[in-house]
């Protein structure tokens, strides 16, 4: 079988960052080149593919030795709609891994992209990387607590999320409406009733949201030069 293929979702707007995130430099290289860095470091990685502003990323990619990458999409109006136009590039078969993953993720680790695609090497239908949540939840009507959740049993979910691209050409074939709905592609698969497996995620594997993250992902990546590693 041949090795894996990524598709990293690239297209925000960054509204909260005012600006788009993935762009944003971090220790003087674009955040982006630090996610797509990864991946084309990853072994089990062959191919890489995009979604978002094709002349940037391809440009990005070229200007930094990235030769995995093959194609790139224009985004859609919510990230799964972005996702199913990434699939669309995918020639391979369906028995190929495919990792879809988060661009704004760019703390992602070679390492973790191997424990997911192992996942589902050992026969999940998916693998989504997932860490223990560390506060209290509670859910909330406005101000008024409602309830307390055990958090014992709560995962936070990162990406890159893998599965076939079989099983993903067929939970990405859903109406509209349905993924519209989608905040992530595991969600697709548990809606067809498909066993998604939890890996270790990594704390590191932040999503840039807001400013304040900016300064924790160059703390981040400053540690790791001074390491020379990526964990």
């Amino acid at each position: 079988m041949p090795g894996a293929v990524a598709l990293v979702l690239a297209g925000g707007s960054g509204t909260r960052m005012g600006r788009p995130k993935q762009f944003i430099e971090l220790l003087g290289r674009p955040a982006l080149y630090h996610t797509l860095r990864a991946f084309q470091e990853a072994r089990e990685v062959e191919r890489i593919y995009a979604v978002g502003e094709e002349e940037r990323i391809r440009d990005l990619a070229s200007g930094c030795g990235i030769d995995k990458l093959c194609g790139c999409a224009r985004p859609g109006e919510s990230r799964a709609l972005s996702a199913r136009n990434g699939l669309l590039l995918c020639g391979e078969e369906d028995g190929v891994i495919c990792l879809i993953h988060d661009g704004s993720r760019c703390l992602v680790t070679p390492q973790l992209i191997g424990r997911v695609v192992r996942a589902v090497e050992e026969g999940a239908d998916g693998a989504i990387p997932a860490v223990p949540v560390p506060d209290t939840i509670k859910v909330a009507d406005g101000e008024r607590v409602l309830k307390t959740l055990d958090r014992s049993s709560l995962r936070a979910a990162q990406t890159p999320q893998a599965f076939r691209l079989g099983l993903l050409r067929r939970v990405f074939s859903a109406p509209e409406e349905v993924l519209r709905e989608a905040t992530d592609d595991a969600s697709l698969v548990e809606r067809a009733g498909g066993e998604v497996r939890l890996v270790p995620g990594e704390r590191t594997n932040i999503k840039l949201t807001s400013p304040e993250d900016l300064v924790l992902a160059e703390a981040i990546l400053a540690a790791r030069e001074r390491r020379g590693s990526r964990l």
